[in-house]
């Protein structure tokens, strides 16, 4: 999904995305390269990109964090996207951000709490709306005089202000449009500064007094009413692109009338005309949730255009029982799509999502919450909560667990009830799962249980009810690690009794128990590895005593894990890759900052060749080099 597009004048043309990545595209937007990422955060909404004037490498990036609306900030690169440094309102949400077209160096954002301006270029910020006012905040869109940079307008969440001196004082303008408006667009005529035009989730408005008094533009129909950008044709002063939540829409007549020139199913975000100095000049370059539209005769046709551009999310990668001669991983792409790999990665083919009767209904890969490797084939947990099984033959079937019970049977024929029981089977809702050789230990509402392939289960005595995090067992069934209640469950017998400790520090977000391995000096030795919201954890003594594996692994929240003899592979919630091929006494981080993201699951294909499946940047190899 494309955010924002800046262009300046040098023939760069830049691009955000909604987890902080910036791309570029020095070819007029036929093609596009990585730069690298906004700050230190996945989830980094990159809203407004301004290239300096006089220097192309030189951007700002306006930011809003996703997971914390009132954070964000503005930030700074001087190499053209490559590397960016935090550049002032750390802390606000900045959701809109304008260069005054009189005066290089001032520079206005807007924010949650407000209104603020630079007058140096981004270094340094001062706060010109009131602190505190009810009505002056959520800021969705600015724009400045073109003549004087003391006359700033300001679209909030709730209908437009304006201020003439600076921000020491300010003024709604409303006149003429509808109560409760969301202004999302604020753009002044480069051919009459007094003109500006104004998009509301009521629709579009012109004012020929800057602000004093508005009219609603027709043809735009109601339906496509968020329009979220208003563009101006640099080369034809009356002619304006609009980018709606129902395709582009384009005028000739300064608004007067209006046609759609795209599909009405297009959500366009963000648009720029190219200029002289950049290849194909005059093309529009058009950034909607699904690519990069362009189009080379004033917006009669378009062309997709996303060579380069590419994230694909990955949310679950698994290797089975062969390794890497198969391979599933669950993407996103246009869609959700369940694709495998028979040879190590290289190429990928959509798989079968047919059940035994031949059809579709139940299985949608839209649907797959989870994909899990069992000793009998793969397993779908549906979003419903249904299990499906793959057979050899790549159908699929629905696993139903289920736990014998006895009932008292009731004689319909007398008053009593008699001393006959029978037993039958009670289907029940499997939480966490872990696969051994033969088996599956499922957590339900009744405890932890262990079923085989048809389905059939019974309970483990050691483990009572309870909020399950995660199970690990061993191929034999014998050891048993469980997090459960904020408690680590240990057991050596099978289920049949168990010991109880403490996790160390932090949240617990999984365990896993390494087979024993051979020591130098021939003992085998386990390692019990635990991963929490304050980083791993290794114990050598079955959780009695733990260390936490630092020298190079941040305190953070850990996740998608692979132990493997020479080496052991983390990533971090927060985003970053780390190895260690010391048993965990040392890390390096080993993803690049443009590559920095969550890891949805590991899959060794080589010797020493990993495949992560990233959440931002598809499946990427890792080949991990010999000391």
């Amino acid at each position: 999904m494309v955010v924002s597009l800046g262009a300046g004048g040098g023939g760069t043309v830049y691009l955000g995305t909604a987890d902080g990545h910036v791309f570029a595209s020095e070819d007029g937007a036929s093609s596009w390269e990585l730069r690298g990422r906004v700050g230190n955060r996945l989830d980094a909404v990159v809203t407004r990109l301004l290239v300096d004037p006089e220097d192309e490498k030189r951007v700002l990036a306006a930011v809003w964090f996703r997971d914390a609306a009132e954070n964000g900030g503005v930030f700074r690169s001087s190499d053209g996207g490559r590397s960016w440094q935090p550049s002032g309102l750390q802390g606000e949400a900045v959701r809109a951000l304008e260069r005054a077209p009189s005066r290089r160096h001032d520079v206005v954002a807007g924010t949650r709490t407000g209104v603020f301006r630079s007058r140096d270029g981004a270094v340094s910020w001062q706060r010109i709306s009131p602190e505190g006012d009810p009505e002056l905040r959520n800021v969705d869109s600015i724009a400045i005089d073109l003549r004087d940079p003391d006359v700033v307008y300001a679209g909030t969440y709730h209908l437009p202000w304006r201020t003439k001196d600076g921000g020491k004082s300010w003024e709604p303008i409303i006149t003429g449009i509808i109560d409760d408006s969301d202004i999302m667009s604020l753009r002044l005529d480069s051919a009459n500064p007094d003109r500006v035009y104004m998009s509301a989730c009521s629709g579009i408005y012109r004012s020929e007094n800057q602000g004093g008094q508005w009219t609603k533009l027709q043809g735009i129909p109601y339906a496509a009413r968020r329009t979220h950008t208003i563009v101006q044709d640099p080369a034809n002063a009356k002619t304006f692109y609009a980018g709606t939540t129902e395709g582009g829409w384009v005028t000739d007549d300064s608004g007067e009338t209006w046609k759609r020139t795209t599909p009405k199913s297009w959500v366009v975000n963000s648009l720029v005309v190219l200029t002289e100095g950049f290849a194909h000049p005059g093309r529009i370059v058009v950034g909607t949730e699904a690519g990069i539209e362009v189009s080379d005769n004033r917006g009669e046709t378009f062309a997709p255009s996303n060579a380069g551009f590419k994230h694909v999310i990955v949310k679950q990668l698994a290797a089975g029982l062969k390794g890497s001669n198969e391979i599933l991983a669950l993407v996103q792409r246009n869609g959700w799509e369940l694709l495998e790999s028979t040879d190590q990665g290289k190429e990928w083919t959509p798989v079968s999502l047919t059940d035994a009767q031949g059809s579709k209904a139940a299985l949608n890969a839209d649907q797959i919450g989870e994909v899990l490797l069992s000793p009998w084939g793969w397993i779908l947990r549906m979003a419903d909560g249904h299990l499906w099984l793959r057979e050899e033959k790549g159908t699929w079937w629905q696993w139903k667990p289920k736990m014998s019970t006895e009932a008292a049977k009731y004689s319909a024929s007398s008053a009593k009830t008699t001393a006959n029981t029978r037993a039958f089977a009670r289907q029940i809702e499997p939480g966490r799962m872990a696969f051994g050789a033969s088996f599956v230990l499922v957590a339900s509402g009744e405890g932890v249980l262990r079923c085989e392939e048809a389905g059939s289960c019974r309970a483990l005595k050691a483990f009572r009810s309870g909020t399950v995090v995660d199970l690990w067992t061993s191929k034999t069934g014998n050891e048993i690690a469980i997090l459960q209640d904020g408690k680590l469950g240990m057991s050596l017998d099978g289920g049949v009794t168990a010991s109880w400790r403490d996790v160390p520090v932090g949240r617990a977000l999984w365990i896993r128990w390494s087979e024993k391995e051979e020591q130098g000096d021939g003992e085998r030795k386990e390692i019990l590895v635990l991963g929490t919201s304050a980083g791993l954890f290794l114990s050598g003594d079955r959780g009695t005593h733990w260390e936490a594996a630092k020298s190079g692994l941040p305190a953070g929240g850990m996740g998608a894990w692979l132990a493997d003899p020479a080496f052991w592979l983390v990533s971090e919630r927060s985003g970053g890759l780390y190895l260690s091929t010391t048993k965990g006494t040392s890390w390096a981080r080993i993803d690049d900052d443009a590559e920095r993201g969550r890891f949805a699951g590991f899959a060794k294909v080589g010797e020493r060749d990993v495949l992560a499946g990233s959440e931002s940047e598809g499946i990427l190899k890792v080949t991990v080099h010999k000391k």
